[in-house]
């Protein structure tokens, strides 16, 4: 019999090798021992950034989507991006835990968007590789789902939502893109943004602002804060036993510029566009 030659004990490692880089790349579940926990606010400071605007007479089923966040008038949707309490907490903002390998078990909700007076809802969702998501469409209209992989980027999907229909549809990041985005090709101001999470160490805040992560297994990460119109914002913590850290994530307003629409030439937001801002609030 003969002994395996070179090539076959090249072939052999290369193939252990995959297998173990694979492995080691996969979240594995296990009990987590004198586990830690993060904690603390994300705010925006300086000048509250003006909302969106868009002409209602340059889209299709005015009186639908003139339903909801819409001026006196009826004329115009206006998206307010930045959502925050009286102390300046800020919504829907992803506070990440990035190089977990191993922790608690990875359990989350289903993606389920809703469409209702042109309108998707929620506005923010945290999703995994390879994750399913659906979309319920209570409108008796028809929608057209175009989802991207970051903002204004390529189309990655293009899902049909007939009128009073559930659809469904599937997000595979390529690389190393993280941003979800999906925008109705008939409404442009129909939007609603996701953040790709690796592990269950992740919070996605509300009105206040605060978020608390716990569970930790001691070690070095790296914590991210996202908000869908702002900069990343990464901080580097280490883990020890029964450890908790307080952070806080401060972003700010006064570097945030969104267009307003007065025309629509290419259905894409424009760079450059005019800068609708009326509301301002103190520094905290």
């Amino acid at each position: 019999m003969k002994k395996p030659g070179m090539k076959f004990k090249l072939a052999l490692t290369l193939s252990t090798l995959i297998l173990f880089a694979t492995q080691g790349w996969s979240y594995q579940e296990i009990e987590v021992q004198n586990g830690g926990t993060i904690q603390g606010k994300a705010v925006l400071t300086g000048q509250m950034p003006g909302p969106r605007v868009f002409h209602l007479v340059l889209f299709p089923n005015i009186d639908m989507c003139a339903e909801v966040d819409s001026d006196e008038n009826k004329e115009n949707r206006i998206l307010d991006d930045f959502k925050i309490s009286p102390d300046g907490g800020l919504k829907d903002v992803l506070i990440t835990l990035e190089h977990v390998e191993a922790g608690k078990p990875f359990v989350k909700e289903p993606i389920m968007i809703e469409s209702e007076n042109c309108k998707f809802t929620p506005d923010v969702s945290a999703v995994r590789q390879d994750e399913s998501f659906k979309v319920d469409n209570l409108d008796a209209v028809m929608h057209n789902s175009q989802v991207y992989q970051k903002e204004q980027g390529k189309i990655i999907i293009n899902i049909p939502i007939p009128a009073e229909e559930v659809s469904e549809g599937k997000v595979h990041f390529k690389k190393k893109y993280k941003i979800f985005q999906m925008i109705c090709g008939m409404h442009e101001f129909m939007q609603t943004w996701g953040y790709r999470v690796q592990n269950p160490y992740y919070h996605q805040t509300k009105i206040d602002g605060n978020f608390k992560i716990d569970n930790i297994p001691p070690g070095d990460y790296v914590v991210k804060a996202w908000h869908y119109l702002m900069k990343i914002q990464s901080k580097k913590i280490h883990i020890s036993e029964n450890a908790v850290i307080d952070l806080k994530f401060e972003f700010d307003g006064n570097k945030v510029e969104r267009p307003i629409y007065e025309t629509i030439k290419s259905g894409r937001i424009k760079h450059g566009a005019k800068v609708y801002k009326e509301k301002v609030f103190g520094d905290k």
